[in-house]
């Protein structure tokens, strides 16, 4: 049970990693009409995918939750006033990746292992929940 708790807490952690950047830097790009920027948010989202992937050892699993949890936190951008397309898609095309993802570490049968360092580990599961609510509390109040 402590095992499936650290796995989700790690999921957490990396998808409001990933939220975070999304919801502020991809709205900064946005309004500052940066083209290409999508290709270092959705490198960011692999990296972040992969990450919680090696770190919980739970394949798929863990590379759609964590993609979820981003798309969850993009989807904050709701509540802000003028940004309902600004939000809806963005949030499918973070769910269309994590799928994209998934398929193609299927496919390739990628397993991207960490050394499960006990300090990073433990740094990650207990930033996992203050990540998650300066995630929400950047995308009300940063804009």
């Amino acid at each position: 049970m402590k095992k499936h708790i650290e796995s989700l807490l790690v999921i957490l952690f990396w998808g409001s990693m990933w939220g975070i950047i999304e919801a502020t830097l991809g709205w900064g790009f946005h309004k500052l009409h940066i083209n290409g920027a999508s290709i270092f948010l959705y490198s960011f989202g692999i990296f972040c995918m992969f990450a919680a992937m090696g770190h919980t050892g739970k394949g798929g699993k863990a590379i759609f939750g964590t993609a979820m949890v981003a798309s969850a936190i993009k989807l904050m951008d709701l509540f802000l006033p003028f940004t309902f397309r600004g939000a809806i898609h963005p949030a499918l095309f973070i769910l269309l990746e994590g799928l994209l993802v998934v398929g193609v570490s299927h496919f390739f049968d990628i397993k991207p292992k960490f050394e499960m360092d006990a300090r990073r580990v433990f740094l990650e599961t207990r930033l996992a929940v203050p990540a998650f609510v300066v995630a929400l509390l950047l995308t009300f109040f940063i804009r």
